[in-house]
């Protein structure tokens, strides 16, 4: 089978030896990166990152012919958006929902430790200490604080929420949750999102961006949220109605901590770079050293189920 990927041409070598592939070729990135050819049989595509990524994904013309032969569409990531609409025309298409999972996990179990904690602010050096070691006075004056107790609210409950509510289990941390099925999660209280966003001392953003997501919390919800609570979010930055995140952290309200944003990339001066109430990083929740073998192992996972003819693992279509 001939297979056409997006990744590295290094890990070319990789997938040449996955077992029933017999041409292995590099797909272009710029502007041609959608002008995919229908008469491979695998293509092993990634979408690229930014605002401008997904409005060339949303312009690319279906290639003349396509499907073609293509049997199968792998897509190395968990998420669909910012890839064509056309793409799903595949008789079979599967993403690698799952991969990032642990990291993701993690990643939010870190931004609240270091919330709750003071991480930032208690290292010596930085504003609240900068040039001095605090007295014990100093020290009792602000305690940090604990994620025993507290409540943590997840808006989407899908493989990142539920291992996030495994680890925050282990906190003795309450977990409850908003979710588009009413099916139950051990451990776990599903309830309205007007409570959700109530009730969390930590709410963290882990659903889909669909038309029902995309904005949904604006001035409204975020007016809804505890004051002093803590938002997280690790899914999609347009989730969010971000003038309405400012005005929220500008008057006090809430914390952010933002692996996502909108726009992204964040373009130079825009006023998340230093606001003082949010914590923001480059959209890189996802990595690991053991990413890139995790989503190398998806697809071939996925190969061997397509040459025995037995359903694949996460299919979005077929």
């Amino acid at each position: 089978m001939r297979l056409i990927h997006h990744l590295p041409a290094a890990m070319s070598g990789m997938i040449a030896a996955m077992p029933g592939i017999t041409a292995v070729e590099t797909l272009p990135h710029g502007d041609e990166r959608w002008a995919l050819p229908p008469d491979a049989d695998i293509l092993f595509v990634l979408k690229e990152d930014g605002e401008s990524g997904a409005a060339r994904a949303a312009a690319a013309p279906r290639p003349k012919g396509w499907p073609g032969r293509v049997r199968l569409v792998q897509i190395a990531s968990s998420g669909l958006d910012g890839y064509p609409d056309w793409l799903f025309e595949a008789p079979l298409v599967a993403s690698s929902a799952g991969t990032t999972t642990i990291p993701i996990a993690e990643y939010v179990l870190a931004f609240m430790l270091a919330h709750a904690k003071q991480l930032e602010q208690s290292t010596l050096g930085h504003s609240r200490w900068p040039n001095h070691w605090p007295s014990r006075a100093e020290i009792m004056a602000d305690p940090p604080g604990t994620l025993e107790g507290r409540t943590l609210g997840l808006f989407g409950i899908g493989r990142i929420g539920q291992r996030v509510a495994a680890l925050a289990r282990a906190f003795d941390m309450e977990v409850i949750a908003t979710r588009a099925s009413a099916a139950p999660i051990e451990g776990v209280r599903l309830v309205p999102i007007e409570e959700l966003a109530r009730r969390s001392d930590h709410l963290v953003l882990a659903a889909p961006i669909t038309p029902a997501t995309r904005g949904l919390f604006d001035a409204d919800l975020l007016a809804r949220m505890k004051p002093g609570a803590h938002l997280i979010n690790v899914a999609r930055g347009a989730i969010v109605d971000t003038d309405a995140l400012k005005a929220a952290l500008d008057s006090g309200r809430l914390w952010a901590s933002l692996d996502v944003t909108d726009p992204e990339p964040l373009p130079p001066g825009h006023w998340l770079f230093s606001h003082p109430r949010a914590r923001v990083t480059p959209h890189v929740s996802w990595n690991s050293p053991e990413t890139g073998r995790r989503i190398l192992e998806r697809l071939m996972i996925n190969l061997g189920h397509l040459a025995a003819g037995t359903p694949l693992v996460d299919v979005v279509r077929g």
